[in-house]
């Protein structure tokens, strides 16, 4: 992975990350497994903590599951969580939306 894309997804790995589980909620093993599923190694050392400080700021909620024998913790985002993304879409400048809108679009037309 070269530098640019090391600095694009450094910038966007925390609101990714709670955006992914307000869709529902996910343990970190669960979410590392998809990144592997998508080829992209996640590490837990890049993952917990960023979980950690969305938890400690309020954006994240933790529910803790015991599922054969062992304890799982489950990361829901909370409404304050959901907030935050919906001022992100709405606060993001109109030159970076239209950067990557224009950027992006192509990729997800295939």
């Amino acid at each position: 992975m070269d530098e640019m894309t090391r600095h694009l997804e450094r910038g966007l790995f925390r609101p990714y990350v709670l955006w992914h589980c307000s869709k529902a909620p996910v343990s970190g093993m669960d979410f590392m497994e998809v990144e592997r599923s998508h080829h992209h190694d996640l590490s837990p050392g890049k993952l917990y903590p960023v979980l950690h400080e969305l938890l400690k700021e309020g954006f994240l909620e933790e529910e803790i599951r015991i599922e054969h024998g062992k304890v799982h913790k489950y990361y829901t985002t909370t409404k304050q969580g959901r907030e935050a993304l919906e001022r992100l879409r709405r606060e993001l400048g109109p030159p970076m939306k239209d950067f990557l809108f224009e950027w992006l679009i192509p990729e997800l037309r295939g």
